[in-house]
């Protein structure tokens, strides 16, 4: 909860900018940026530029997913989680399009300041993350916006994969070393498996309201069960992809990651027990902080030089 203390129409904007959900937004980037830690040429301005860059784009996303949402009917009165602001009132349509604009812009920019940092001396380096940024700004828009919102067509899984595990991590590692490491698949499909595992949870809390908005999403299609052996599969899979690189890296510091992963696994009883919309909701926090632990926990490890 806000503190009431705040005026409503800040309390309104902060509400709109789901802050539970920063943390995972992080969670990618700091995975590629740890895997580097300590090699030549590391540098903790662009780590810090790019977690920025990160942020702007899932604010983005959020404003423009509470616009969408509540232009097509997927957030109404009967809806569970946290409350959207353009449905309820207390943000207009318009305040919102033109906070959309300015994040985008924002993004936009913190994204070039970001690849000159990077790529000063290799201009044609930067080109593939220039492109990639665009398409997170597009697709932060269109996921719930447009005639067709890729996000009511069951594709929100894979753009979650996508942008929260593959090119966030290798995105951000491309920045630090600008050199390809074919295992570093291992942990970007990590961090997509885990970031999914999160959509799915709020995907199973809102089956009931998205299916009488013609949303369709994976937990719609599947059904309650399968969709809870879903969830079982992106998170241990995940656990699998990190292990198996810090087997074939050499790479103890992935020991830090237990915690975090703990935390996700304690989400896995619940959901098979088809719990209410309410639990599903409180299981989103413990994934969310779940991936964003396991990925701070490996940075200490890699810091200190443990285990």
């Amino acid at each position: 909860m806000i503190n009431n203390t705040i005026p409503e129409f800040i309390q309104a904007w902060i509400t709109a900018a789901r802050l539970r959900t920063l943390p995972l937004a992080m969670a990618g980037v700091g995975m590629g940026n740890l895997i580097h830690f300590g090699t030549p040429g590391f540098r903790g301005s662009i780590m810090s530029l790019a977690v920025l860059t990160s942020v702007l784009l899932q604010v983005l996303s959020n404003f423009a997913n509470d616009l969408g949402d509540s232009e097509h009917g997927a957030d109404n009165e009967e809806r569970r989680g946290p409350s959207r602001m353009v449905q309820s009132g207390l943000i207009s349509k318009e305040q919102m399009r033109k906070a959309v604009l300015l994040f985008a812009f924002l993004s936009l920019i913190s994204g070039l300041l970001l690849l000159w940092l990077a790529f000063q001396n290799n201009v044609q380096g930067g080109i593939p993350l220039l492109i990639a940024g665009l398409l997170s700004i597009f697709a932060a828009w269109f996921y719930t916006n447009g005639a067709k919102p890729y996000g009511y067509m069951a594709l929100g899984d894979a753009a979650v994969f996508i942008f929260f595990g593959i090119l966030a991590v290798l995105g951000s590692a491309w920045l630090q070393v600008q050199e390809f490491n074919l295992n570093l698949i291992l942990p970007a499909f990590a961090m997509g498996f885990w970031s999914t595992a999160v959509l799915n949870l709020n995907n199973m809390r809102d089956v009931k309201s998205d299916a009488r908005a013609g949303k369709k999403t994976i937990p719609l299609m599947l059904g309650a069960s399968a969709s809870a052996v879903y969830h079982i599969f992106l998170i241990l899979t995940g656990a699998l992809c990190l292990l198996l690189f810090a087997y074939l890296e050499t790479a103890p510091w992935i020991a830090g990651s237990l915690p975090g992963f703990l935390l996700m696994l304690r989400t896995l009883p619940v959901v098979t027990s088809a719990p209410e919309e309410k639990v599903l909701d409180a299981l989103l926090k413990p994934q969310a902080i779940g991936t964003f632990f396991a990925v701070l926990g490996m940075m200490i490890c890699r810091l200190t030089g443990l285990p």
